[in-house]
């Protein structure tokens, strides 16, 4: 797949969202003013991601998946990374987690393990896309990220998202994984970001 990486700023040491969610989204004019339809135009990763977490496509998973390991696999910042890690996702019940799936191949396919058990959500919060503003974000994401145990004390872990927005998200877990877990340090890679960071 093609890519455009660029650095994303935060707690985390070095951290890339591999390239844009979307290129340009329109509305057509039908659907009404309560419910217009959108023509989008998405990145070729973007549109992977797209239809793995909202279509259900599980063939997207082998594709991101490679691009996202070969992008870790070039970046010598990224050498002793000893676990990939997965956000937790907001709604637990979901039977199949596009997340997770996603960093248990790339683990699988850097020799890495990527436990779904360490890095979980202590408290439920609402979606976050409902939510208008970083510093409410922030507000809704305090204390919600915790550590089962000290397995990856002193190491530099990789944290995985497919959407980078405001980073809000990423914050609060890295500083969860460097606070709770005690890691030596944090890296972020994000398959997409969104064209607005706010």
């Amino acid at each position: 797949m093609n890519i455009d990486p660029k650095m994303i700023i935060g707690n985390w040491a070095d951290g890339w969202a591999l390239d844009q969610h979307t290129l340009h989204s329109s509305t057509d004019g039908s659907g009404g003013a309560v419910h217009p339809e959108f023509n989008t135009e998405r990145t070729e990763l973007g549109e992977a991601v797209f239809k793995l977490k909202y279509r259900n496509d599980r063939t997207q998973v082998e594709p991101i998946a490679h691009t996202v390991a070969e992008f870790i696999r070039s970046r010598s910042e990224l050498a002793d990374i000893k676990a990939v890690l997965a956000v937790p996702p907001s709604d637990t019940r979901r039977s199949f987690q596009p997340l997770q799936a996603l960093a248990d191949r790339i683990g699988s396919l850097l020799g890495l393990p990527a436990p779904d058990d360490f890095l979980f959500k202590a408290k439920a919060t609402v979606p976050l896309k409902s939510i208008a503003g970083k510093r409410s974000r922030r507000l809704e994401l305090e204390g919600v990220f915790d550590v089962i145990d000290q397995r990856f004390e002193s190491m530099h872990v990789l944290l995985f998202d497919d959407l980078f927005r405001s980073g809000e998200t990423l914050k609060a877990a890295t500083a969860a994984l460097l606070f709770q877990g005690n890691a030596a340090k944090v890296s972020v890679v994000a398959a997409t970001s969104t064209r607005s960071h706010r």
